[in-house]
């Protein structure tokens, strides 16, 4: 079981709350930005934050609740980061029945936002990278495909923006939407591996005498 985990667990707790804090202040600056400059894809990408913090908050309020409670907060940080996939997966699928392209600005924004967020996330969670509980799992998890898709994003995307056809763009959408599925599969795969030795329906029935 994850109990014995060397992790400092107070120290986790606060990286997430801040965590958590950091991507609130950057997502109402960005809706902020969005509204006064009026992009709405602007707008749109600040909304999506609320999926990391959701995620976050769920897991600093639970952690250090025992192992039962943390397990099923895996569940339901996965059905988050499986709902993000699905999110990006719904734009994706809007984009290709009508392509609009977003505006250099936009992009530029987003992207440096984004990466700029998710890099100091991945970057405050790094050192519980190893550990085997599945609420640490998920927040490392989601920072480590947040950092690297925004990174591939940012380092692309202009190049996407400018190329004469539109399928570079949407591979990346794809990328993003591959990484959340993956982190959500993860999850649920470590919770349920940290399944308590006192729930009945995971144990086999016993032979009767």
């Amino acid at each position: 079981m994850h109990d014995a985990s060397p992790t400092p667990r107070p120290d986790y707790t606060r990286t997430v709350w801040a965590v958590a804090a950091v991507t609130l202040a950057a997502a109402l600056g960005e809706a902020a930005f969005a509204q006064a400059a009026g992009l709405p894809d602007l707008a749109k990408d600040a909304a999506d934050f609320g999926y990391d913090i959701a995620l976050n908050v769920v897991a600093a309020l639970v952690f250090g609740r025992g192992a039962r409670v943390e397990r099923l907060s895996a569940f339901v940080i996965a059905a988050l980061l499986a709902a993000s996939g699905l999110s990006g997966l719904a734009d994706l699928w809007a984009s290709l029945r009508n392509p609009v392209a977003a505006s250099t600005q936009e992009v530029v924004a987003a992207n440096l936002v984004a990466t700029a967020v998710a890099c100091l996330a991945a970057a405050a969670l790094v050192r519980f990278r190893g550990d085997a509980n599945p609420l640490i799992k998920a927040t490392w998890l989601n920072a480590r495909n947040d950092a690297v898709a925004t990174l591939l994003t940012c380092a692309l995307g202009l190049l996407a923006q400018a190329a004469p056809v539109r399928w570079p763009g949407f591979a990346l959408d794809l990328v993003g939407v591959v990484f959340a599925l993956q982190a959500a599969a993860a999850v649920l795969r470590a919770a349920w591996r940290e399944a308590p030795e006192a729930e009945p329906w995971t144990q086999p029935a016993r032979p009767r005498p």
